[in-house]
């Protein structure tokens, strides 16, 4: 009886194993690799700035700031332009261990609803102000149509007036 128990138990870790263990090391795995490959890319793009930070010259550097002068459509996109800008800063002292860790907790917790609403209205923002762009140019357009029909009309009028004579 003993053996019978035995041979159950061993069973029964195979079951739990191939059930549970090897599911749970599959979403671990595809997890560590989407992290790692995120991790991966912002040291390429890290090492990518330092080089070319030092490649240029101290003297006589011009500051181009093209990402200051970017225009926001209202306060919370500012803001949140501000945030990141703060988090890619807070994340170049970072080393490639410590930004593995912070990615594979973003990719195992997932967006939570707050930033699946906060893109939500942004993208219908970003369309309901392309078709706002899309019928002022309409509008234009026909205006500028209609001010040309009249010129031609003027026109055509003023040619079929017979010359002054005096």
């Amino acid at each position: 009886m003993d053996e019978d128990l035995l041979e159950l138990l061993a069973v029964m870790a195979g079951f739990i194993v191939i059930f549970i263990g090897l599911p749970l090391a599959i979403v671990l795995t595809i997890t560590g690799c989407i992290a790692y490959s995120r991790t991966k890319k912002w040291d390429r793009e890290r090492n990518q700035r330092t080089i070319k930070l030092e490649s240029e010259p101290l003297v006589g550097r011009a500051s181009t700031s093209s990402e200051d002068e970017d225009e926001f459509y209202d306060t919370e996109d500012e803001e949140e332009h501000t945030k990141r800008k703060a988090e890619e800063d807070a994340d170049n002292l970072l080393t490639f261990r410590q930004k593995f860790r912070k990615e594979f907790g973003k990719c195992w917790k997932g967006k939570n609803m707050e930033e699946m609403r906060k893109e939500k209205e942004r993208e219908e923002r970003r369309q309901l102000a392309k078709a706002v762009a899309k019928e002022l140019d309409r509008r234009d357009r026909r205006r500028e149509r209609a001010a040309l029909k009249k010129m031609g009309e003027d026109a055509a009028e003023l040619e079929s007036l017979p010359p002054y004579k005096s």
